[in-house]
């Protein structure tokens, strides 16, 4: 396996964790909160609950981790717009 097809890999695996995020957040959360309705004999309030709030911060965290991706990309991208004051070699501008 050269470099390339090992970084493609690993970039991969980096992207599908985001479904592993979005089944054992509210998995695991849904899992405490079933110990504490079983200590407090409560209905299953808990385990609602705290799924719920499993499920939106794993979408939350999905959001904002795509968001940073794209403002990244669109960076480095070729078409992107210098912010004003940068000069760009080449440019007829350039004294």
């Amino acid at each position: 396996m050269d470099v390339s097809q090992g970084r493609e890999l690993s970039n991969g695996m980096h992207r599908s964790t985001g479904s592993f995020e979005l089944v054992l957040g509210p998995l695991l959360m849904g899992l405490i909160g079933l110990l504490l309705d079983r200590w407090l004999g409560t209905t299953p309030l808990f385990v609602v609950v705290l799924a719920v709030i499993g499920l939106a911060g794993a979408a939350v965290n999905l959001y904002y981790g795509y968001r940073n991706q794209m403002d990244e990309h669109e960076a480095a991208a070729a078409w992107r717009k210098p912010p004003t004051g940068e000069h760009t070699t080449g440019d007829a501008t350039d004294g």
